[in-house]
């Protein structure tokens, strides 16, 4: 894996907020991955678990404040690896490319619904069809650090869409959670 660190191949990041296995507070995980989807790095967070006070103080802002504040901002920090772009599969976690400085996307498959409960100020939209019928085309909606660098985060998604399932990778992060819950009766 370092050998491909030293190669300059361009990497990227999943970012995922859950809730805990046993439903009473959220846990984060980052999986950096090199340009074909091969993971070079995992980190979770330990999860957390919000008082009766926390969440009634904190009400609707509540898992907002968790996956950007607490989770998303402090695991993109610690990464070894810096990733020429975050992507994530909410797009309320794209309120962390104010707390740090890196382009953050939103994903989901051509298709899917999402849920709009307002209209995000300083995002671009746009759609990524992968050359090869393998895998399928998703919608993205993203902050980037500037317009220049759009233009070139949007051309290197393109190429990882055609090499690997962008989607598919946030659920081998949500697959890999359930197993360390498993494992670990302190991430369930």
């Amino acid at each position: 894996m370092e050998e491909q660190k030293a190669t300059g191949i361009p990497i990227v990041g999943f970012l995922v907020v859950e809730k805990t296995a046993v439903g009473d507070g959220y846990i984060a995980a980052l999986m950096v991955t090199d340009n074909r989807g091969y993971p070079l790095e995992f980190k979770a967070s330990t999860p957390i678990r919000p008082s009766l006070v926390q969440k009634t103080l904190y009400g609707g802002q509540l898992e907002h404040f968790i996956g950007v504040e607490l989770c998303g901002k402090t695991l993109i920090q610690q990464a070894a690896r810096k990733t020429k772009l975050i992507l994530v599969p909410d797009r309320h976690l794209l309120d962390i490319a104010d707390q740090v400085n890196v382009n953050m996307i939103a994903l989901w498959r051509a298709g899917e619904s999402i849920k709009l409960e307002d209209e995000l100020k300083g995002v671009s939209r746009g759609t990524i069809k992968p050359t090869s019928s393998t895998f399928q085309s998703v919608v993205y909606e993203g902050r980037f650090i500037d317009d220049t660098n759009e233009k070139e985060v949007i051309a290197f998604l393109q190429e990882c869409a055609n090499r690997f399932d962008l989607v598919e990778a946030f659920e081998r992060i949500r697959s890999a959670l359930k197993l360390l819950a498993k494992e670990d009766p302190r991430y369930a």
